[in-house]
Parts: structure tokens; sequence; C-alpha cells
């Protein structure tokens, strides 16, 4: 043993007391009462407009924007002609689109596109379907994926959620601003108390009302990779 002692040594190890403050483990002190939720429904009521949305569909005749002017004027002309067949009277839009669709997305969906916002969807399409009226079917429309006739079925004007629509969204957005509210005077208390005694974990952990708690020995690597 004595001739052999490097074989037999280990390397130093630490354990660290500490104390932790984690906002997620903050329990809010209180809920908010109704009152305090419609008056901050009221300070916010700008964020909870939807704006306007429109129910389309489409069909999609596909072609390539590289095409060359041949193959263009095709895809437009068939574009045209199923306009034309979606026009006559009572013409089945949704089978039109199953059949002759080339959007994948949507073809199965008889061409769906459910509710539509502005911003959604490309500039030239945005602009028809914005222009037209309900039940409309739209003269052909060139985007970058090739021709689109578009079916406006239905328009839902712009409107503010109402408060019972928003009222959980409020609750959480209130549960947040009293952890935040906590975490930041338990972390001003604690290190006020850290300054007033830096010898000592006691008196911080009770500042914050936490206790001290120690690590397993670690060597000093982990140790100093787990700070980094």
């Amino acid at each position: 043993y004595e001739a052999n002692k490097s074989e037999f040594m280990t390397e130093e190890q630490v354990a660290l007391r500490y104390v932790e403050l984690d906002a997620a483990g903050i329990t809010v002190p209180a809920e908010a009462d109704e009152a305090t939720l419609k008056q901050r429904y009221e300070d916010q009521v700008s964020r909870f407009v939807v704006g306007e949305q429109r129910l389309a569909s489409h069909i999609l005749v596909k072609v390539a924007a590289s095409a060359d002017a041949d193959t263009q004027k095709a895809a437009q002309e068939k574009a045209a002609a199923l306009v034309l067949r979606a026009r006559a009277p009572g013409a089945d839009f949704a089978a039109l689109a199953r059949e002759s669709s080339d959007d994948v997305g949507s073809k199965a969906q008889g061409g769906d596109l459910g509710w539509v916002e502005k911003g959604i969807t490309q500039p030239a399409f945005e602009t028809a379907l914005f222009a037209m009226t309900a039940n409309q079917i739209s003269d052909p429309v060139k985007s970058d994926e090739g021709y689109h006739v578009i079916q406006l079925r239905e328009v839902r004007a712009e409107r503010s959620k109402s408060f019972d629509e928003v009222r959980g969204e409020l609750a959480e957005q209130f549960r947040t601003g009293e952890r935040e509210r906590v975490f930041n005077e338990r972390a001003g208390r604690l290190i006020d108390q850290i300054y007033k005694d830096p010898t000592s974990l006691e008196p911080a952990a009770a500042a914050i009302g936490a206790e001290v708690k120690r690590t397993a020995l670690s060597s000093l690597e982990l140790v100093e990779a787990a700070e980094r």
C-alpha cells in the first residue's frame, strides 16, 4: 500500500449548500376577482379584436411561374372554363374542386380553405377574395402556384371577442403577473439579506421562506461544468 498509494487516490470532491428561488414553483397568493378581470378586459379590449374573416374554397390549376407562354395560356384557359362550370346554375363547387383542383391540401375537402384572414394568403389571392361578395365565384386569379378559381361562401365581420371568450386568458395573465411580482419581491429580499450577511445562507433562506439545500458530492470538474 505504501509503495502504491497513487493507485488508491480519489479526486477532490465538493458538496454545495444553496438557496433556490424558482418562479415556476411560486404559488400565486390570490386569484383575480370578476371586477379585476373585467377591468383588465376594458383596458385591453383592442387586443381582442378579430379581423374580418372569409370562408373560402378554391380550385387550383397549377402551373409553374417559370412556365412558357403557351403553358401559362393553357392553364389560364382551363381555369376560365372551370369558372364557367362553377357559375352554372345548380353547380356543385365542392364536387368540381374534388374533380379538377391541383391543390392536394384542399382537393379532398372540396377545395375548402376554412376561415381566411388578411395576411394569410398570397397578395393576389387576398385582394381578390376580400373584394368579393358572399356566394360569388371569382375570375381566374394568378399566383405563384398557378390560377385559382375562388368561391366566397360566407363573410364574418370584424368583431371584438367577448369577456367570456377571453376570461381564461385574462385569469392566466393575472396569475403570471402576480407570480412575477412575488418572484421580484422575494429576489429583492434574498439579495438584500445576502449583502447583510454573506457568510451564512440561513438568514437568506428564512427571508424568502425557503430551505437551504445541499448537493451530493461531486468532482470540481462537474461543478464547474454545471456553473457554466
